[in-house]
């Protein structure tokens, strides 16, 4: 696929999503007692279950696995689950082209920014940002892989001609760039460590110090409305989880490599850069996402007419 494909209308766009905009009739994730929750390779469920935090928890917690964040959306915007982590690239690319989720809970950037990557191949020549030009990039439609070749892009850092950029998931990304058919891949923990602590690739650039580098818990507006003293409930457990994980980062990486398959090394390089201090959204993050919305919004991959403002619950979280 040529990058050009990567300019192609907000209209395409919103018909890919538009059979997600309504929740499906019959769907678990209106069952009042239970919280649906979305997990990306089952690192928050590992955690949480590692600190013992879903113990006591006055309802259910049911998970379901995703590869990578954009399915973890589209189900959102089904009404098949109510919460789940999002990277903030992905989160607007959805929220932008109209699914109903805000973002509700704020994971700080975790690594510096170093957790999302373009990595390549064992052997590579290439070294630098500047050698991308031209090449063939893998990575999601919309993910924060995507973002950072916009900005990677936007900034000159790659130079014309651009990139040609195939949209792939994480799992045929990895096997495009170990047989060869791409010449990198822009991704995001834990696909990095896998890449590089796992296959010997190496990193070519980061997103340090150009995107906000957030992630958030997502919820649908539906959830918000009906859950809200789960979800709220939840997140509070999701921060003392990730405390917990600060403190014992061994052990949740060997409970995350059981739960997911990973190799151990893999695991603990993935808990080492992943594990931060969940907050409340302040307005300094809303600013901050602003060059987020701006770079898919240049990009012309979404247009959205509603303020930022509207893609945020602030208040979840509050006495």
């Amino acid at each position: 696929m040529h990058h050009l494909r990567s300019q192609r209308p907000a209209y395409s766009l919103l018909l890919l999503f538009a059979a997600l905009l309504h929740p499906l009739p019959g769907l678990a994730a209106a069952v009042p007692d239970e919280l649906v929750v979305a997990d990306q390779k089952g690192q928050q469920r590992a955690v949480m279950e590692a600190a013992g935090v879903e113990q006591d928890l006055p309802f259910r917690i049911r998970w379901v696995e995703f590869e990578a964040a954009s399915p973890l959306l589209q189900a959102l915007g089904a009404g098949a689950v109510d919460t789940g982590i999002a990277g903030d690239g992905p989160f607007f690319f959805a929220w932008g082209v109209g699914i109903p989720v805000k973002a509700a809970y704020l994971i700080p950037p975790r690594g510096g920014g170093h957790t999302t990557a373009i990595v390549v191949a064992p052997g590579s020549a290439i070294t630098s940002p500047a050698q991308l030009s031209g090449k063939r990039i893998a990575t999601g439609r919309g993910s924060i892989g995507h973002l950072l070749l916009l900005r990677l892009i936007a900034t000159g850092a790659i130079p014309s001609p651009a990139p040609q950029i195939i949209f792939l998931q994480p799992a045929q990304a990895k096997a495009a760039l170990d047989t060869g058919r791409v010449d990198a891949w822009s991704t995001w923990e834990p696909y990095v460590a896998l890449e590089t602590v796992g296959h010997n690739g190496h990193i070519v650039a980061d997103a340090a110090n150009l995107t906000p580098n957030n992630s958030f818990f997502v919820a649908t507006t539906t959830a918000l409305a009906e859950k809200r003293q789960l979800l709220a409930t939840f997140y509070q457990r999701v921060a003392l989880a990730y405390a917990w994980g600060q403190a014992h980062q061994a052990q949740y990486a060997h409970i995350l490599a059981q739960q997911t398959g990973l190799p151990e090394d893999v695991a603990v390089s993935v808990a080492r850069q992943l594990i931060a201090a969940p907050v409340p959204i302040s307005d300094a993050v809303e600013q901050a996402e602003h060059i987020t919305l701006d770079t898919y919004r240049s990009a012309g991959l979404i247009n959205p007419s509603a303020p930022l403002s509207e893609a945020f619950d602030k208040d979840i979280l509050k006495p």
